[in-house]
């Protein structure tokens, strides 16, 4: 008798839930609050541009780009103009998971009627209002198509896969190849952070620096440090903030020698990682 092997089938991304569906048309001048959850969300451009707020940084989100808000990270939407997006929450603890924190992607345009499938089937199974941010729980439609959630589960990771082996297919070359140890790599990045406090600073820029695809240097400097880059590169910041604070510089000044891009952007980060104000923290080494 003939004998047959049986292939267990390895899976990059798993997805164990979804959480909300939302397609929201925002009107010039839109705020969202701001949020925090333990789970993961994605939030598409899928007509203009829109501000996105993650953890005391801002991001334009650019029509077709795909923004990864990683658990647990305090985020909001704001819309300078009339735009359309595509938000999906989902709860997934796949390992390669990590290598979408902190990160926009473009979503190929071959790839987008993955998002629209994704839109279209939540309609055919779950009540979803035409806008309501505030919606926090899916329910199934009485008379829901069949399969319909696990088409919508199916069609995400399938999205989630297509990007990652795309980004893999632009990593310029293998990890360590310019250093002789991970030491050494690390020691590189903390020293572009350091050399770039006042800016310009971006994942895209370090990467080309030193050569390596900013997905792997994510996921090595968060797994050898618990941290990710740009909340490394914040915390520096406001450390040398902190010492120009000591000199007596005004937080006028410190915003505009850090290259932020406003003085309340400046105070919100300070606040973040000092715990106090720039004023409070004045008085407190002084005492």
């Amino acid at each position: 008798m003939k004998r047959f092997y049986r292939y267990k089938i390895t899976n990059l991304i798993n997805i164990q839930r979804i959480v909300t569906v939302h397609y929201q048309e925002l009107v010039a001048g839109y705020r969202a609050e701001e949020e925090a959850h333990d789970f993961w969300e994605l939030i598409y451009a899928d007509k203009r541009s829109v501000l996105v707020y993650t953890d005391g940084k801002c991001d334009r989100l650019r029509q077709g780009y795909a923004e990864f808000i990683r658990p647990n990270a305090a985020h909001y939407v704001a819309a300078e103009e009339d735009a359309n997006i595509f938000i999906i929450s989902f709860e997934c603890r796949s390992e390669s998971m990590r290598l979408f924190e902190d990160r926009i992607l473009e979503v190929p345009a071959d790839r987008r009627p993955l998002i629209r499938t994704v839109m279209a089937e939540a309609k055919r199974t779950f009540r979803i209002p035409d806008f309501d941010p505030n919606l926090n729980r899916l329910e199934l439609l009485p008379s829901h198509e069949i399969g319909g959630e696990q088409v919508i589960k199916n069609t995400l990771e399938l999205l989630l896969v297509y990007l990652l082996r795309r980004e893999n297919e632009n990593a310029p070359r293998p990890l360590f190849s310019e250093f002789e140890s991970a030491d050494d790599l690390e020691k590189a990045i903390l020293k572009y952070l350091e050399e770039h406090l006042a800016g310009p600073f971006s994942l895209d820029m370090l990467g080309a620096e030193l050569h390596y695809g900013k997905t792997r240097l994510c996921t090595f400097f968060r797994e050898r440090t618990g941290r990710t880059i740009y909340d490394t590169y914040l915390s520096m910041r406001i450390d040398e903030a902190k010492r120009l604070v000591r000199k007596g510089l005004s937080s006028s000044e410190i915003a505009y020698r850090l290259g932020f891009s406003s003085l309340s952007h400046f105070l919100c980060v300070f606040a973040k990682y000092a715990g106090c104000t720039p004023r409070e923290y004045r008085t407190s080494v002084k005492g």
